[in-house]
């Protein structure tokens, strides 16, 4: 039927056919076993049971997460509201909430003392503004009084005069213009009227931080203002200094000694208590 030279041919065809077959069939059964095993595995209790423990793991990991995110952004939300609820309204009383436990409960020591100092040295980003000065927020809008480069206020006129009459142009060595030196001028000047209205019974922590703001504002400017917070390091002193003799006998203040017979408060900070005693705390500042 076939010749012989066809034969060969014939019999290489049916190879390859048989070989395709073959492969194909292979293939079947490896797709198979392939798919036979992911069912054993699923139907695997222990894969099960893994499985359900990777995904807790997973849940566990995200809660934690979260936890850390909202512990994280929850001062920032309580400073935020805090900033909005007092921007407006700095009162002495409201500032007693800034104390430090020591110092408000009567217990002053060097530590605390020299701890409230590097708070008063720090260059911290200062958020003070017209608001926290009455004397600003309520005479910008009514007569001025021009005192060397600037306007002013005709109630902040008298201290800005005795700021110049006593220390010259504090504004002369900054490269800023009058318009972007201004704001930072009438906060320096309304910091010191204060100090020149205030004794050391009407102050507080709040109150001098407030203060080294308006004078950093000023340094940052390059304002010859040096004098400024040398002067507030005397006030914040006598503060503390105040803090610990207010109302205390001769009998009490012995009982501050510590065993060596030495003051647990630094005895500068009695000094300069004794030096404003019943004085403006601009006293050995202005003429």
């Amino acid at each position: 039927m076939f010749t012989a030279h066809a034969r060969p041919l014939i019999s290489l065809a049916f190879q390859s056919l048989l070989e395709r077959a073959f492969l194909s069939n292979d293939m079947v059964r490896s797709g198979c076993a392939a798919a036979d095993n992911s069912r054993v595995t699923e139907e695997n209790p222990n894969h099960k049971e893994k499985k359900a423990k990777l995904e807790a793991e997973q849940r566990r990991r995200m809660r934690e997460e979260y936890e850390k995110l909202t512990l994280t952004e929850q001062p920032k939300k309580q400073m935020k509201a805090a900033k909005s609820n007092t921007k407006n309204t700095i009162i002495m009383e409201e500032g007693d909430a800034n104390i430090s436990s020591a110092s408000k409960h009567g217990k002053v020591d060097e530590v605390c003392v020299e701890s409230f100092m590097e708070q008063l040295k720090a260059k911290v980003k200062s958020e003070v503004d017209y608001s926290h000065f009455p004397i600003l927020e309520e005479g910008l809008g009514k007569d001025l009084e021009t005192v060397g480069r600037f306007s002013v206020p005709l109630r902040l006129a008298p201290i800005a005069n005795r700021i110049k009459d006593g220390f010259g142009d504090i504004t002369s060595s900054s490269s800023q213009s009058d318009c972007a030196a201004k704001p930072t001028y009438l906060l320096f000047c309304a910091a010191i009227k204060e100090m020149d209205d205030l004794k050391l019974d009407q102050v507080n922590e709040t109150k001098l931080l407030l203060w080294r703001d308006a004078i950093n504002n000023a340094l940052n400017l390059q304002f010859n203002v040096d004098f400024a917070i040398k002067h507030l390091f005397k006030i914040a002193r006598a503060y503390f200094g105040f803090k610990v003799t207010e109302g205390k006998s001769g009998e009490e203040m012995l009982k501050l000694k510590n065993v060596d017979g030495k003051m647990e408060v630094p005895e500068d900070c009695l000094r300069e208590a004794e030096y404003f005693s019943g004085k403006p705390l601009s006293t050995g500042l202005l003429r």
